[in-house]
């Protein structure tokens, strides 16, 4: 076992803690979503084209078409689910909102058994109807608070469903592409997708905070580079059973540190519901990972 093999469940731990400031630096970058996503993805470009420029030029020129669109469909995907996520923090809590973005596994689960008709066990199953039992009781408890923090619910869980889409597309085509050139793609096509949000919606380029910036600038270290980045190099040495696992921690952390700096205490309903949630994703993460015993498998078993 080498170095990085002994070290990378401890950067994964780093990474969760990382994606969990995501929530607070939204809250406290004083801007529309759109413009937050727009300068998150305009301070994350460089890291990756000055790379892909400099040493996957030949990759880059080599892929297919279907290699390139089906990677800046991935970046759309990607700016939908910023924009959504971004949104929902607007309308309710860190807690709900993040529990219930956290459902993008169980989203996946039901795109590929009804479109792609895949098979799943029925322990799966059951963690997905846990995990949606947990979001309803969020989100009758948000109801009860304000019929805003319902329609934060709905953005949150339509971050869920396009990071999902997100994850369905890089499955698909990122296969034949490396992870750097992949990226720039995918962060190329979302950063286009704000930029013509930014004009279609008349929103201003200027006119921000130095402190809004610091907070966007400082996001997109920690979040973009310090997790998103961590978490695909992790996938290299760590079975991604235990990276979907140890990011429902994000929750927890995020929900935390609202209370800190916020005042923002989950309620009761929020406590309930994302424990049943969490325990729900857990569970069908666990058994999701397990094969289907089909014929075949029991078939192979025998011999």
């Amino acid at each position: 076992m080498n170095i990085f093999e002994r070290n990378a469940k401890k950067v994964v731990v780093a990474a969760v803690f990382a994606a969990s400031f995501s929530a607070i630096f939204v809250r406290l970058a004083e801007a529309p979503p759109m413009v937050i996503g727009f300068y998150r993805l305009t301070f994350v470009m460089p890291f990756f084209t000055v790379p892909v420029l400099g040493w996957h030029r030949k990759e880059l020129m080599s892929i297919s078409r279907k290699e390139l669109g089906g990677s800046l469909l991935a970046g759309l995907f990607l700016s939908a689910h910023f924009f959504s996520w971004f949104t929902a923090l607007q309308y309710t809590t860190v807690a709900s909102a993040t529990v219930i973005c956290l459902m993008h596994p169980i989203v996946i689960l039901g795109i590929s058994v009804l479109i792609f008709k895949e098979k799943v066990s029925f322990k799966a199953v059951a963690g997905v109807l846990v995990a949606f039992a947990g979001t309803a009781i969020i989100s009758g408890g948000d109801y009860s608070l304000s019929k805003e923090a319902l329609f934060g619910d709905f953005m949150a869980f339509l971050g869920a469903f396009f990071m999902a889409l997100y994850f369905l597309a890089g499955r698909k085509y990122r296969r034949n592409l490396s992870n750097t050139t992949y990226v720039f793609l995918v962060f190329g096509s979302c950063w286009a997708a704000f930029a013509v949000g930014m004009l279609a919606s008349g929103a201003s380029f200027t006119g921000y905070s130095a402190e809004t910036f610091m907070w966007i600038f400082l996001m997109t270290l920690v979040c973009q580079i310090g997790s998103h980045a961590l978490f695909n190099w992790c996938l290299g040495y760590v079975h991604p059973l235990y990276v979907a696992t140890l990011e429902n921690g994000e929750a927890l952390i995020a929900s935390a540190l609202a209370a800190v700096i916020f005042g923002e205490f989950p309620t009761l309903w929020q406590w309930i519901g994302g424990i049943v949630a969490i325990c729900g994703i857990i569970y069908y993460n666990f058994h999701e990972a397990q094969p289907v015993e089909t014929s075949e498998n029991k078939e192979i078993k025998r011999k």
